[in-house]
Formats: C-alpha cells, sequence, structure tokens
C-alpha cells in the first residue's frame, strides 16, 4: 500500500496542568510572584513547576531560581 508507517515518537511524559502545581492560579501570577513562592517548595514540586514552565512560557527568572534551590 502507499501508506507510510506512523512516525516514532519519543516517550517524553507530559508536562504538568497549572491546575496540578503546588502554586495555585500559577498562570495568572507574574515572574516576581510565582518565585516569591518557591522557597519552601519540595524537590518534586520544584520539578514540576520547572517542567511546566519549560513546556510554556520558558520565563528565565522561574528557572533560574529553580535551579538556585534545587542545587
Amino acid at each position: 500500500s502507499d501508506l507510510a508507517p506512523a512516525p516514532v515518537v519519543a516517550a517524553v511524559p507530559p508536562a504538568p496542568d497549572a491546575e496540578t502545581l503546588p502554586i495555585s492560579a500559577y498562570d495568572a501570577l507574574s515572574a516576581s510572584q510565582v518565585v516569591e513562592h518557591l522557597d519552601g517548595l519540595g524537590r518534586a514540586e520544584l520539578d514540576a513547576i520547572r517542567d511546566y514552565e519549560t513546556a510554556h512560557r520558558g520565563r528565565r527568572t522561574i528557572l533560574g531560581r529553580i535551579e538556585q534551590l534545587a542545587g
């Protein structure tokens, strides 16, 4: 047949939904407001926020602070 094989897609874990993040109303917050909420979060929570931010807006302020906190 003329059908091409389906492309192979690497299994990438989906980025978390904003609703599942440990900061409420995440998408409504500015980068500086998000940074204020990062202190005191656990590693898994920081990882979830990093994954979400990387997949969506990629704000360097937030990603840089997460790197500092995660060590």
